[in-house]
């Protein structure tokens, strides 16, 4: 085999270890995100927690109900944000914002979403 053969075989091996990693990163997140769904919307239904003003979940009142829920999907949330930010060459910050105003468009009627000064806003 000539070096040539030998380096694209490596690189090509390189790229689907990437492309695998990347996938069952991805992966185990949408599952837990999935699972969690039904619990999250039932939360927003009854006005304990929305969408806050970067992009994660908030406590509307001073309900703390499934507290370790919330901060699993924030935490998970977070995780997404910054792999988007690495791939767009962005900062965080910048992706906390645009997910907040898209997630605060995607709220059902009766449910809250929080301003950008801070006040929370039922559709």
């Amino acid at each position: 085999m000539n070096i040539r053969r030998i380096f694209k075989l490596y690189v090509l091996i390189i790229i689907t270890l990437m492309v695998s990693f990347q996938f069952a990163f991805a992966g185990g997140i949408k599952e837990r995100m999935k699972l969690r769904l039904p619990a999250i919307a039932e939360l927003k239904t009854k006005g304990i927690i929305g969408e806050n003003n970067k992009g994660y979940l908030g406590f509307v009142s001073g309900s703390r109900a499934k507290k370790a829920l919330v901060a699993e999907e924030n935490k998970d949330r977070k995780k997404i944000y910054i792999y988007f930010a690495k791939q767009q060459k962005t900062t965080l910050d910048t992706v906390e914002k645009v997910q907040a105003k898209r997630k605060a468009k995607k709220v059902h009627p009766g449910e809250f979403f929080q301003k950008s000064n801070g006040t929370w806003v039922k559709k």
